[in-house]
């Protein structure tokens, strides 16, 4: 079920579902869902002009009536939700879903959101086997699935407990734009919800010795010298650190030696790449709330429901470099990409993983909770991401110089992604 495909976000989430999923899975039956009806009307329409041979059903339900939600829930196995902002909209159907026995997956970057479902639903829905598992998009998969791909390749080569990642820092390049659930979401998170936003450990994994130094959040510009580059405050790090700490804090209670990639010790953080001084100091500087918001109300920036054009997702990119040092002190180096961050490749991140789910669920190691990504789907949803084009690869292993990580740069260019 794609709950909130009259978006934007879900919209693509649901163009994807009509071209590559049906071509390639026919035997998974979909639906539309949301609450007005002419409008998912509308979307099927769209649909059926890409794909004539597409049939998803269609669902009516609102938030304002349990009752219909809860009839939504019962008709599917999973319930893929891109309705934000998830604080306001969200609580409802994961409240169905833990209740009803549907998995459920979404794109929410909502961090204060998720630490609610983690306290309210958590315990029963690891009872009921049910997966709730948030952040299923941009953010955050790339870092956290990046980073547990680096430790799963570590362990491999060096071993269980050498292997194991002591530290690992991700460096992001993207030119991705934004849409305006997205920006309604994050102004959230900037004003009311700030004190909650701003905890590095909000989603667990804090260490007995506190908030170190290499946890904090970065807030300035810097030169670095080993990477050769230019680094900045990145926009999503508050979102991905602690997802990925999350992740950490779930691994050291796994039983299977194929999830216990990183030490006790082991810290995360990211940065963006800037081009040069100038433009790094500009990104440690962002707009405040405010002014976001005139520039929304002036039409400067795109309104809930509007994103960046199909011409302009054409030409987006995103990569994310992580480098870690594992126990045994080596260094090690691997890359994600893809095309447009925010939109085209979210939609893909998010569908393929309510697929591990419709189609390989028994392949997984979990059996319920509120989980990250990294933790519910592991090496399965990494297998899935190749084969729909978003590129997971090792590129160094031991000592690297600033000429290669110019080298992987390069291999970061638009990508005319496919839906």
């Amino acid at each position: 079920m794609l709950w909130g495909c009259t978006g934007f976000t879900g919209g693509l989430v649901a163009e994807y579902f009509a071209t590559a999923v049906t071509a390639k899975y026919p035997q998974v039956t979909w639906a539309l869902a949301g609450r007005n009806k002419t409008k998912l009307q509308a979307v099927l329409q769209k649909l059926k002009t890409l794909n004539p041979q597409c049939n998803p059903g269609v669902i009516q339900a609102s938030v304002d009536d349990q009752v219909s939600v809860d009839n939504m829930v019962r008709q599917g196995r999973v319930l893929l939700s891109t309705a934000g902002p998830f604080v306001e909209f969200g609580t409802p159907v994961v409240d169905a879903c833990v209740r009803l026995g549907c998995d459920y997956v979404d794109t929410t970057g909502e961090t204060p959101w998720v630490k609610s479902l983690i306290d309210s639903y958590h315990q029963q829905a690891e009872k009921n086997g049910v997966y709730v598992v948030p952040m299923c998009g941009f953010d955050s998969i790339p870092s956290d699935l990046g980073t547990f791909f680096l430790g799963q390749s570590s362990c491999s080569q060096f071993g269980p407990e050498q292997g194991q990642l002591d530290s690992v820092r991700g460096y992001y390049v993207s030119n991705g734009g934004p849409s305006g659930g997205t920006l309604r979401s994050g102004m959230n998170m900037n004003t009311t919800l700030k004190q909650q936003f701003d905890n590095p450990f909000l989603l667990g994994g804090q260490k007995s010795s506190g908030v170190r130094k290499e946890d904090k959040d970065i807030t300035t510009h810097t030169f670095n010298k080993n990477m050769g580059l230019w680094t900045a405050p990145f926009g999503m790090a508050g979102i991905n650190t602690r997802v990925v700490r999350r992740s950490t804090a779930l691994t050291s209670t796994s039983s299977d030696e194929k999830q216990q990639v990183y030490r006790d010790t082991f810290s995360y953080n990211e940065e963006a790449v800037a081009p040069n001084e100038k433009f790094a100091k500009k990104m440690a500087n962002p707009p405040p709330p405010e002014v976001v918001k005139r520039l929304i109300e002036s039409g400067r920036l795109p309104k809930p429901g509007q994103g960046p054009s199909a011409e302009f997702r054409a030409k987006s990119f995103f990569g994310g470099i992580f480098v870690g040092t594992n126990r045994k002190g080596v260094s090690l180096i691997a890359s994600v990409k893809g095309g447009d961050p925010g939109y085209t490749e979210t939609s893909k991140m998010v569908a393929e993983s309510a697929l591990c789910l419709v189609l390989q669920r028994k392949a997984l190691l979990r059996h319920g909770g509120v989980l990250t990504p990294s933790y519910a789907f592991g090496g399965v949803l990494v297998q899935r991401l190749q084969t729909a084009g978003i590129d997971f690869k090792v590129e160094k292993v031991g000592e690297y110089t600033p000429k290669d990580v110019m080298k992987i740069m390069k291999t970061f260019k638009p990508v005319r992604a496919k839906l």
